[in-house]
């Protein structure tokens, strides 16, 4: 029975890596650019620290829907302050969001992200707002998006001086 579930486990791992090299090599590996770290992140943690693997995952979660509210610096910046948030900075990071994108003129589906500001989510939420300052049209606008992933982007520990 255990050298049954052996050979049928080691038979799974080759079919994996041969499909894996197959889409590989044919080019139907995805092509979607990877969301980098930030440049920078302004993090209002307390004696938290701000977390670059959570904030990508928010913005990963995000939906392509575009929010009716249109933002200011200041309304971003009163949101962020409340609590653990953060504002991470990019050199225009792509993000897919093809829908939200054709409204502010990009014609190739990603929105060029120049700041993403991530206010700590309420309790108990399943979504949360969080605003991008993006390329609309050649201008910097800010974004109001959902977003699914409600994680703290601020973790345990000693922040970097």
């Amino acid at each position: 029975m255990i050298f049954s579930s052996v050979r049928h486990a080691t038979s799974f791992r080759r079919a994996a890596a041969l499909a894996a090299a197959v889409l590989s090599a044919t080019g139907c590996a995805p092509s979607v650019p990877r969301l980098g770290s930030p440049v920078r992140v302004q993090a209002y943690c307390g004696s938290k620290q701000a977390r670059n693997t959570g904030i990508a995952s928010v913005l990963a979660s995000t939906d392509d829907v575009l929010l009716d509210d249109r933002p200011t610096p200041t309304d971003v910046e009163r949101a962020v302050r409340s609590g653990d948030g953060v504002i991470a900075y990019y050199d225009e990071q792509l993000l897919s969001i093809p829908r939200v994108a054709a409204q502010l003129g990009e014609t190739d589906g990603y929105a060029r992200v120049a700041e993403a500001a991530i206010p700590p989510a309420p309790d108990g939420a399943t979504v949360r707002h969080i605003y991008l300052d993006v390329r609309d049209r050649g201008r910097s606008r800010w974004i109001m998006l959902a977003a699914y992933d409600v994680q703290n982007v601020c973790v345990e520990g000693k922040r970097d001086a």
